[in-house]
């Protein structure tokens, strides 16, 4: 996994955990606002729902949404399950080990601060009421007629096959 999985997927633990509790967001409502695409959001989403930082629920009022508690969390928490460190390595005294080396204590500073970063900290301002009552919010579809048949069909012109 790289790095780049690791920064989305704590994006999207953000976006969720913003929410107020019980509120879901669907795949693809997470991926227009994160400007990702279904799919990768999707993946980002199995691993984070089997390592139980996201939940999900099918059904009308369906979607995702955060499990856990932000103030137990550290930022390392969730960007481990995405970014895998390099092994240590030991400096032999050749200039090609010592680089290694040198790269293998920057990735383990990285480490240790994104452990002493608490979650809760990314949520701002905003981090809901856990304690209220469970309500569903979510924003009203939009639907747009991409391919012109079906559009036609919506104004009696032309026959669709999608029925």
């Amino acid at each position: 996994m790289s790095a780049n999985e690791a920064k989305h997927a704590l994006n999207l633990v953000v976006s969720l955990a913003k929410l107020p509790k019980a509120s879901t967001l669907t795949t693809q409502e997470l991926a227009r606002r994160l400007s990702l695409s279904v799919s990768y959001v999707e993946n980002l989403l199995k691993l984070l729902r089997a390592h139980g930082f996201v939940s999900s629920r099918r059904g009308p009022l369906g979607g995702h949404c955060f499990c856990g508690v932000p103030a137990r969390l550290s930022v390392w928490d969730i960007v481990s399950v995405f970014y895998v460190a390099p092994a240590p390595l030991r400096h032999s005294g050749t200039r090609e080990d010592f680089t290694g080396w040198l790269e293998a204590q920057y990735e383990q500073a990285r480490i240790e601060f994104f452990k002493s970063q608490p979650f809760a900290d990314l949520l701002g301002d905003n981090v809901p009421e856990w304690d209220t009552d469970m309500r569903i919010e979510r924003e009203e579809p939009h639907f747009e007629y991409a391919e012109p048949h079906f559009q036609n069909h919506r104004n009696g012109m032309g026959r669709s096959h999608a029925f």
